[in-house]
């Protein structure tokens, strides 16, 4: 017995020597590993370069990103394993596994997706865009899997916090308050005049303003324009009138700081039909752009003093229930008198389609184009985007695959797979800018240059 408790005595004080031992070199592994992240300040539609050091020779770590807006919490996570030198380079090696996997620089912002503890199936969408969005990354011991990295989360080696911008600092919101008119009015450093552009979005209503934001971060002044549910406007889209929407277009073409040669209009699904429709109803309209856009009268009749215009028939019958929601890309098959003759205007029309847009078949955008008129078509321009979905934001953004639709009450499938659908994003936007400042500042490129943000605020 007593050599037995000898050999017991031994192997413990053996062993609390080892524990040590494996915490002095965890303390001086921690404390060793850095992550980089430049810039560290950003609008959101830039990349950065993330860089690992002080890893062991080959050793295998796992990359998180995540994000808190409201209530939600979205994450992302890559596997690398370092180089000889020990240190991982996001834009030069590839991830194994993760929310992504290969070489993708922007990997661990655009396949971020709700945690397990969250709401699934949810859009993100800052709402606040005068504060930053704040994404915090932590460089993990180890390859983990998803299922892994929460409840509770293993300790980080390092972390750090990255400031994602909408809205440039020195971008002056203001709010629209006009009479019958409501928005958010962005308007970018600087004398002026500058080149203006009408931003909408779709059948959800209320005022979102993320993306005009980022438009006036470019160099555009910007007009975010509600038509439904907000403040007091009509709260439900059937009372939405072209006379609002006609007035509100000529109030922001006349103000003194937008170019007085004309504007530019941008919208999302139903934004799209009120923007063809305003083409031709204000001249100066001069560049339209649909972001997977309705191009026919749609849902319920335009109300309008000359006359209220009638809708096509939504066919309830088409409705397609899947395991994501409800698919109604089949459910408008509008006849050619019921499109809009948007080429009774003088604009040039940029239409954006996704081919996996589970919400508005890309089809019926192909059969408008057909309509225009040979003498008119070299102002019409189609880009198509495989495997895409509905919902194409700027750069970088969330993919989101389905979501519940406030107005109609129901689960919809947006549709899209999450790396095509990010490349659509980025591709899109470029083409965006370009197209903007080409038919809207034609002396020299405002868009294409960036607002470097300051390194602090």
């Amino acid at each position: 017995m007593p050599l037995l408790h000898g050999i017991r005595k031994i192997v413990s004080n053996v062993a609390s020597v080892q524990r040590v031992s494996w915490f002095a070199t965890s303390v001086f592994h921690m404390s060793s590993v850095q992550i980089s992240i430049k810039p560290q300040e950003a609008l959101v539609d830039e990349k950065v370069h993330i860089r690992v050091d002080g890893l062991p020779k080959n050793g295998p770590i796992t990359i998180k990103a995540s994000v808190q807006e409201g209530k939600l919490r979205f994450s992302s996570y890559g596997c690398y394993t370092a180089t000889e030198e020990g240190h991982v380079v996001i834009e030069e090696q590839s991830a194994s596994e993760g929310t992504y996997t290969g070489i993708e620089q922007m990997g661990l912002f655009w396949s971020m997706k709700p945690e397990p503890s969250c709401r699934q199936n949810v859009r993100f969408l800052k709402k606040d865009i005068t504060t930053p969005i704040v994404v915090t990354f932590s460089v993990l011991e180890g390859h983990h899997s998803w299922e892994n990295l929460f409840d509770p989360p293993p300790k980080p080696l390092a972390t750090l916090d990255v400031l994602r911008w909408y809205k440039h600092p020195r971008v002056r919101r203001e709010r629209v308050t006009e009479g019958n008119i409501r928005g958010a009015l962005f308007i970018p450093p600087g004398p002026g005049p500058f080149p203006g552009v009408i931003d909408m979005f779709g059948s959800g209503g209320g005022l979102m303003d993320h993306r005009a934001a980022l438009l006036a971060s470019r160099g555009f002044i910007v007009f975010a324009l509600p038509f439904f549910a907000y403040e007091d406007l009509p709260s439900t889209m059937p009372d939405v009138s072209l006379d609002y929407l006609i007035e509100s277009t000529e109030w922001f073409a006349g103000l003194p700081n937008v170019k007085p040669e004309g504007i530019g209009m941008i919208g999302l699904s139903k934004g799209g039909m009120y923007t063809l429709e305003l083409c031709r109803h204000v001249p100066k309209v001069k560049a339209v752009v649909l972001v997977n856009g309705v191009t026919f009268y749609s849902d319920a009749p335009l109300k309008y003093s000359k006359g209220d215009i009638e809708n096509t028939q939504f066919l309830f019958e088409e409705i397609q229930v899947t395991p994501e929601g409800i698919d109604i890309s089949n459910c408008y098959q509008p006849s050619d008198h019921e499109f809009i003759k948007a080429w009774e205007s003088e604009a040039h029309i940029l239409c954006v389609v996704s081919l996996d847009d589970h919400s508005l078949n890309y089809t019926v955008t192909e059969h408008f184009l057909r309509l225009v008129p040979e003498e008119h078509k070299h102002r019409f321009h189609l880009i198509k985007y495989p495997q895409a979905g509905h919902l194409l934001e700027p750069p970088y953004a969330p993919h989101c695959r389905s979501s519940f639709h406030k107005v109609f009450q129901f689960e919809f499938f947006w549709g899209g797979e999450t790396k095509p659908h990010s490349d659509a994003q980025e591709d899109s936007w470029g083409r965006i800018l370009d197209y903007f400042s080409e038919h809207l500042n034609r002396d020299h490129n405002l868009a294409s240059k960036s607002i470097q943000p300051p390194s602090k605020l």
